[in-house]
């Protein structure tokens, strides 16, 4: 039986302090007991109609260069860079904090192969996709890569490569494991409409068209699929714009992640738009994994509700719903997506998933499984 809901992480978790460490009698290594943890809380189907989706953290906030982005560069194949004053620089020689994001994420898949020894269910893997990566790094020159089509056409291609040889490490280790992959484009709207700031502060760059976006994503997805992942198998964040969502459809996407709380009101053109176009992809077959915020004071229920509601005004029913994928998030994206946050900065620790955080999802699971059932 297929499940009605399926529980997941955005590829983020904040490790256990050294006090929650011994307080549950974890090991003193950070990685082995973050992932022991996430395998506590993840690793079984909390009943036959409620799923669970494994995942293998990127980013654990141990340090400046233990999140998404430095972890997503130390992925991309024969590429070198390093962290400079102004942000992850792309160029000539590794530096040190370049070195230890590559270090980081080989301690996380070591720590896999004992954490997650026997384990048989679905292990996912996160990465930003390559036009978030244009945005994010800067090249030698001090200007944004997207300042330079040549190396924006590269980033699919040295992402793949990185990604396929990750998720072969993580076969070896994790050998039971069915293997899903998260692409986060979370600055692709602020790339798509041009709201990224170029060095001076003074512009910014011109918009990335959505067709231009599809072939990037295209790259990304060719390449996986001679991995032997199928498009079912990678969830790609699209935004919130019908043309992205379109684009993302031309690149053979079949499984998208999408925010309520981004989501234009279904009474407006573009709202109308974008909701009308969920739909017919959907009837076309594609799922979708909705993005929000379970934190204790977060909004998983109200965003929720607004999902089913404007699912209801659509002419769909509650029950349309099932099979659902509902994926933890602080919500740090927002600010990225709507580019108030520029997607080169430090995140703060805050924005890393916990333990609570994962155990709110838990525990209102069951109701939004209810709502969804026959």
């Amino acid at each position: 039986m297929s499940p009605l809901l399926t529980l997941t992480g955005d590829g983020t978790f904040r490790a256990p302090t050294t006090e929650e460490a011994q307080r549950l009698d974890l090991p003193d290594d950070p990685h082995l007991a973050a992932l022991l943890r996430l395998r506590a809380l993840l690793g079984d189907d909390l009943e036959e109609q409620i799923a669970t989706r494994l995942y293998l953290p990127s980013a654990l906030g141990l340090d400046e260069t233990d999140h998404l982005l430095p972890a997503t560069l130390a992925l991309l194949a024969e590429t070198t860079g390093d962290l400079v004053s102004y942000g992850w620089r792309l160029g000539a020689g590794t530096g040190l904090a370049w070195q230890h994001a590559r270090e980081l994420r080989a301690r996380v898949l070591d720590a896999a192969r004992i954490a997650w020894l026997g384990y048989e269910g679905t292990v996912m893997a996160t990465t930003l996709g390559p036009a978030t990566l244009a945005g994010a790094t800067f090249l030698q020159s001090g200007e944004r890569t997207l300042a330079d089509p040549g190396a924006v056409r590269d980033l699919p291609m040295l992402l793949a490569e990185g990604l396929v040889d990750h998720l072969t490490e993580l076969r070896e280790r994790v050998p039971g494991g069915h293997q899903h992959v998260l692409v986060r484009e979370d600055a692709v709207a602020a790339i798509h409409q041009g709201r990224i700031p170029t060095p001076s502060g003074r512009r910014r760059y011109d918009p990335l068209p959505a067709p231009e976006i599809a072939v990037l994503w295209r790259s990304l997805y060719v390449a996986l699929e001679d991995y032997g992942l199928d498009a079912r198998d990678v969830t790609l964040g699209v935004g919130a714009d019908i043309a992205l969502l379109r684009a993302a459809r031309e690149a053979g996407a079949r499984r998208m992640a999408i925010a309520p709380r981004r989501l234009p009101s279904l009474s407006t053109p573009e709202g109308r738009a974008l909701w009308e176009g969920i739909a017919e992809a959907a009837d076309d077959g594609c799922a979708f994994e909705i993005v929000v915020d379970p934190r204790p004071g977060g909004n998983l229920a109200p965003e929720l509700e607004t999902m089913l509601e404007t699912w209801r005004r659509l002419g769909h029913a509650e029950t349309d719903a099932a099979g659902v994928t509902v994926i933890a998030h602080t919500g740090a994206s927002h600010g990225l997506h709507s580019g108030r946050v520029d997607p080169s900065a430090q995140p703060e620790h805050s924005t890393l998933l916990d333990e609570a955080a994962l155990e709110a999802m838990l525990r209102i699971a069951p109701t939004w499984a209810e709502r969804v059932s026959a």
